[in-house]
């Protein structure tokens, strides 16, 4: 995606100094861990849908890093955050990747320390024999939650940047899709030998687009994108499809009915935002398309494709069988994109690469670049 994008006094299209980050920030061991400590682990992070753990005693296990998390869902409805360590000798205590926590308590299976789903410690067996042992002192490690349009994220620091503050550009935007009532209807999940940045690099920029993608650049041409959010961590904008009512599937058309109250300019929208650092948030006019990013290493990363959709529209096998265009023309333009990222890993690690320079058409990426080095405190190598 292309812009023109004034901030500050800068002009970014035209700004002939922007740099790429040098190779070694996609392939350094040392640069990947700081990127997990001052990133991952005190960032807002993407983790899940709320229709994900529908009842109480529901979890998921998620891994950041060195860091396991349960995600359940407790007896009232609310969604719990703990860190996935028994506070009597640190044994992690769930290995399920998800499930159901039995009449509602959370059993270490070392020695049966037991908490409710709240993370309070419920029972300790023989503990109670030592003088002055308080179980209320010994909950559960807790991260923080919040949930959005039915999204939820977590936070690992111990007192992190309000929720507001850091995802503020995208809260008031998109009530026309009535996210909190859509479910997933279809999930992509995809393994790539490639650094995290490069698909958030990747998703913001179409300059690729014509050598890459012809199809979607016929459905909507790479020239034509317009960004509203270019610092901090929401960052993006939209583009306009060229066919009338249309859709970004195999034909062109659309892929299923408006969603909800979708009308005016955004029936002929996408829009495209990353969500600094592991969410991309694609609502279309039809359906709302968003990517999960989790980096497993320095070169690797997993990134798992989720479609939204109406249940009434779920539940319409005519609908679902037209929506199935959507999903083969978003799986093919996908695995488009992670050949080109895989490969630019690959040639990334050349002796012979430094730094390049980012076109006009890329002028959003020079801002992506500017908030991992912000984050990791390294704002003399942009």
């Amino acid at each position: 995606m292309a812009s023109n994008y004034k901030k500050r006094g800068v002009d970014y299209q035209h700004n002939s100094n922007m740099r790429t980050l040098p190779g070694h920030y996609y392939h350094s061991e040392a640069i990947y861990r700081e990127e997990l400590a001052k990133i991952f682990y005190k960032r807002w992070l993407l983790v899940c849908r709320e229709e994900e753990l529908p009842t109480p005693g529901d979890f998921q296990t998620v891994t950041i890093g060195d860091e396991s998390i349960i995600l359940v869902r407790d007896e009232g409805g609310d969604i719990h955050a703990h860190f996935n360590v028994c506070r009597h000798r640190g044994t992690r205590i769930c290995m399920e990747e998800s499930g159901q926590f039995e009449n509602g308590i959370i059993q270490c299976p070392y020695h049966a320390w037991r908490y409710r789903l709240n993370g309070e410690l419920r029972a300790a067996p023989l503990m109670t024999e030592l003088e002055g042992f308080d179980k209320a002192a010994y909950p559960l490690h807790s991260a923080h939650v919040r949930s959005w349009g039915g999204f939820v994220f977590l936070n690992l620091a111990e007192n992190p940047l309000p929720f507001e503050q850091e995802l503020g550009p995208l809260l008031g935007k998109f009530s026309e899709w009535h996210l909190p009532e859509l479910r997933i209807a279809h999930r992509l999940e995809y393994e790539l030998a490639c650094n995290w940045k490069l698909i958030l690099q990747n998703y913001q920029e179409c300059y690729h687009c014509p050598g890459v993608h012809p199809l979607l650049s016929k459905w909507t041409p790479f020239r034509n994108a317009v960004h509203d959010c270019m610092e901090g961590a929401v960052i993006g904008g939209y583009m306009e499809m060229t066919e009338k009512g249309g859709g970004m599937t195999m034909d062109g058309k659309a892929a299923a009915p408006p969603v909800c109250e979708v009308h005016g300019d955004n029936l002929q929208r996408v829009h495209y935002y990353s969500i600094f650092p592991n969410l991309l948030f694609s609502p279309h006019p039809d359906f709302v398309l968003y990517h999960r990013i989790r980096p497993l290493g320095v070169g690797k990363s997993k990134n798992d494709c989720f479609f939204l959709l109406h249940p009434d529209v779920i539940n319409n096998d005519a609908h679902m069988a037209r929506f199935q265009s959507a999903i083969e023309f978003w799986d093919a333009t996908n695995l488009e994109d992670w050949q080109v990222c895989e490969q630019m890993q690959l040639g990334l690690k050349s002796r012979r690469f430094d730094r390049g320079h980012y076109s006009g058409q890329e002028d959003i990426l020079f801002a992506l670049d500017r908030e991992v080095l912000k984050a990791l405190g390294h704002e003399g190598d942009d």
